[in-house]
C-alpha cells in the first residue's frame, strides 16, 4: 500500500504542477493582451481559472495526504472540506457552466451573426461569466455544513461525498446538474456543426471571410475537444470506476481523471492561442517550407474579431 501511495503522489505531482503552471500562463498571457476582448476570450480566460484552482488543489492537497497517508479520521474535516468544496464542487460545476457559455457563443454567432454585432454594446459575455460564478459560489458553500461535504479519502486515494445521506444527496445533485450542462452544450456544438457544414456549400470568395471561417472552425474544435474532457470524466466517475473496486483502479478513473482534464483543459487553450505560445515553441512548431502560410493562418485564427 505504501508503494502504492508513492506512486499515486507521483502521477498526481507530475500532472498537477505542468496542469498548474500551463493554466496560470494561459490565464496571464490572454488576459494581459491588448484589449478589447471578443467573448470567446474572455471566456477561455475564464475557463482557466477553474483548471488553475483543481490543478492547486491537487499539487498542495491531495498529493501531501497521498505521500503522508494518514487515516481518514486523522484528516482535519474542515481544511478537508474546504478544498473539497472549492475545488470539487465549485471548480468542477464552474468549467461546464463556462463550457456552455462557450458553446453557445459559437452558435449565436454563426445563426446570429447580425445580432450579435448589434448586441456587441451589451456585456452579455460579462453577465454570463457573473452568473457563473454565482452558480459556483452556491455549490461551493453548500456543502460546508456538517455531513455534507466533498472530501479527499487518503485510505482510497480518491475524493469522494461524506458518507451520510445529505453529502450523498448533493453529489447526485451535482451529477445530474453536470449532466445536464453537458447535454446542452454539446446541443450546440452539434447546431453549430451543422451550420459550419451547411456554410460549406456557398462557397468563400474573399481572403478576409476566409479568415474569419478558420478562426470560427478553430474556435469550434476547441469547444469541442474541451467538452469532450468532461464528458470523458463523467463516463469514467459514473461508470467505468464501478467495474473495479481495487484502489489502484479506482485511482486512475476518480483522481487521475478528475485532475487530467483541468490539466489537459488548459493544454488544448494554449494550443489553440498560437499568439500566445512560447517563442522556443514557436520556433519549434513552425514550418520550414510552404506550410508556413498555414502557421500564418493559425496565428490570425486566434485573433478574435469583436462580433465573435
Amino acid at each position: 500500500m505504501l508503494n502504492l501511495c508513492s506512486y499515486s503522489a507521483m502521477i498526481l505531482g507530475l500532472i498537477s504542477l505542468p496542469g498548474l503552471l500551463i493554466n496560470l500562463y494561459v490565464l496571464f498571457k490572454l488576459s494581459t493582451r491588448k484589449p478589447p476582448f471578443s467573448g470567446f476570450q474572455k471566456l477561455c480566460i475564464m475557463k482557466s481559472v477553474p483548471n488553475s484552482i483543481v490543478c492547486f488543489t491537487f499539487l498542495v492537497w491531495s498529493t501531501p495526504l497521498c505521500i503522508i497517508h494518514p487515516t481518514y479520521e486523522s484528516v482535519p474535516r474542515s481544511v478537508n472540506v474546504g478544498f473539497g468544496q472549492v475545488a470539487g464542487w465549485g471548480a468542477y460545476i464552474l468549467g461546464p457552466l463556462i463550457q456552455v457559455c462557450m458553446s453557445f457563443n459559437r452558435f449565436y454567432v454563426l445563426y446570429f451573426p447580425m445580432s450579435s454585432i448589434k448586441a456587441s454594446n451589451f456585456p452579455f459575455t460579462n453577465t454570463a461569466i457573473f452568473l457563473a460564478l454565482c452558480i459556483a459560489v452556491v455549490y461551493t458553500v453548500i456543502g460546508f455544513p456538517d455531513k455534507c461535504g466533498f472530501v479527499f479519502d487518503p485510505e482510497v486515494l480518491s475524493w469522494r461525498p461524506e458518507e451520510f445521506d445529505c453529502a450523498l444527496w448533493l453529489a447526485d445533485f451535482i451529477f445530474y446538474s453536470i449532466l445536464i450542462l453537458s447535454i446542452t452544450s454539446n446541443s450546440l456544438n452539434f447546431a453549430t456543426f451543422l451550420k459550419l457544414v451547411s456554410s460549406r456549400v456557398e462557397g468563400v470568395s474573399s481572403g478576409d471571410s476566409s479568415t474569419r471561417r478558420k478562426r470560427r472552425i478553430s474556435m469550434y474544435i476547441q469547444s469541442v475537444l474541451q467538452d469532450t474532457l468532461h464528458l470523458i470524466d463523467m463516463i469514467n466517475c459514473t461508470i467505468l470506476f464501478k467495474l473495479n473496486s481495487a484502489i489502484w483502479y479506482q485511482f486512475i478513473f476518480l483522481s487521475v481523471s478528475f485532475l487530467s482534464i483541468h490539466a489537459l483543459d488548459g493544454s488544448v487553450m494554449l494550443y489553440f492561442h498560437t499568439e500566445i505560445h512560447p517563442q522556443w515553441c514557436r520556433r519549434l512548431l513552425k514550418p520550414k517550407s510552404r506550410t508556413g502560410t498555414i502557421f500564418v493562418n493559425r496565428s490570425k485564427i486566434s485573433s478574435f474579431h469583436p462580433s465573435d
